[in-house]
């Protein structure tokens, strides 16, 4: 797989987990017991940070050779995607609140 190629796609997945963590940080502000929420927030504003770096990582250092970054970014890219996926099943009726 080329290069590139592999960093744009996954750069494209990471920016849609991030609408994602986006959408899940608009649900918490709508709940009625959002103090209580303040670690909750904290995580998911982490993510969004981790995200951003990662993402602005792909879009300036995409290596010629990126075999061995691409595992962490496969296992990071799994991680960020179960803790929201968590995050909308615990939280929202439903599961995804996004749009």
């Amino acid at each position: 797989m080329d290069s590139k190629y592999y960093c744009d796609t996954v750069q494209s997945e990471l920016s849609g987990l991030k609408a994602r963590a986006y959408d899940t940080l608009r649900q918490l502000e709508k709940m009625p017991n959002k103090d209580k929420l303040a670690p909750q927030f904290q995580e998911v504003h982490a993510l969004v940070d981790d995200l951003n770096v990662t993402i602005g990582r792909l879009r300036s250092e995409c290596p010629v050779d990126f075999s061995s970054q691409r595992s962490e970014i496969e296992k990071k890219k799994i991680e960020l995607l179960a803790k929201i996926d968590w995050w909308d099943q615990e939280h929202f009726p439903g599961g995804y609140a996004g749009g």
